[in-house]
């Protein structure tokens, strides 16, 4: 189908009707013409931030539907979703191995440790008070892993000391641009037409700089 720029509606999954068959009903009826698009807020299983904490991608959360009801919309709509290119949750399977293997788990190269941008992982204390912050004090969480006893250093812009959700990506590593690139492969498989990518202006962390944008 030959698409023309529209308006969008922008909604979470659930906001009309509950679910997204029941949006897709609203499409066609009440709303039926008034719209060429629809960016569906991240509809994915989550940990919190009202789904910007992603656990995967793969799948639909159930409480909305599943993929037949996103490609049934797809084939009437441009589709928009979020991809949350900073961080994942950190209850989602990769993260879950970094926390039980560390740096052996082959997910490890996926997560930004201080040590990838600082040698020793050491950020002189007028370069940390350059970074745009999210929290007080750092944009850090010190995590324990169950093999070593030890515990590993992370970048979570978006963590605060307890209830925190996001770990941060490493977008310069290879294991991250496969992650992203086979993510967005299956969204596209799935009819999903645009992407938005939240955080974007987080995903650069470089010494002597203010790690946003």
């Amino acid at each position: 189908m030959e698409r023309k720029n529209q308006v969008q509606l922008i909604t979470y999954a659930d906001s009309l009707g509950g679910d997204l068959r029941a949006l897709h009903g609203v499409l066609r009826g009440p709303l039926a013409g008034l719209f060429g698009g629809v960016h569906i807020l991240p509809f994915f299983p989550s940990s919190g931030d009202r789904g910007f904490s992603p656990i995967v991608y793969d799948r639909v959360d159930p409480a909305f539907g599943d993929w037949d009801d996103v490609r049934r919309i797809a084939a009437e709509y441009d589709v928009v979703t979020d991809v949350m290119v900073n961080h994942i949750s950190r209850h989602s399977p990769p993260f879950l191995d970094f926390l039980k293997k560390g740096r052996r788990s082959e997910h490890a190269e996926l997560f930004l440790r201080p040590d990838k941008v600082w040698p020793g992982g050491e950020v002189p204390p007028e370069e940390l008070a350059r970074i745009y912050l999210r929290k007080p004090e750092h944009p850090f969480s010190d995590v324990p892993i169950e093999e070593t006893g030890g515990s590993e250093r992370v970048w979570t812009t978006f963590a605060w000391q307890s209830g925190w959700h996001q770990v941060d990506l490493d977008v310069n590593s290879e294991a991250t641009r496969v992650y992203l690139r086979d993510t967005l492969r299956f969204l596209a498989e799935q009819g999903i037409r645009v992407v938005r990518l939240d955080a974007v202006g987080y995903v650069t962390k470089r010494a002597g700089t203010s790690c946003f944008f």
